[in-house]
């Protein structure tokens, strides 16, 4: 997905943290997979990854009315 791949960059740039961003990585996976309902069929499992997509563009839209084209903080 690419709005997780743009939080992933967006960390990483910030903090120059491989870690950080292979955290926010290993947390993204693992809430899929905690947080997704047990028994569904193909269409639920479509409205699933449809609402985790919006979710996550909506964080994108979040950080990038914040910092911007650059996705960076201001130089200090």
């Amino acid at each position: 997905m690419t709005a997780i791949r743009v939080l992933i960059c967006w960390v990483y740039t910030n903090t120059r943290s491989v870690l950080a961003s292979q955290l926010l990585h290993i947390s993204s996976t693992s809430s899929l997979v905690v947080f997704s309902p047990a028994r569904i069929n193909a269409a639920q499992e479509v409205v699933w990854y449809a609402l985790y997509a919006f979710t996550l563009w909506l964080i994108v839209a979040i950080v990038y009315k914040t910092y911007g084209k650059t996705l960076t903080r201001a130089a200090s």
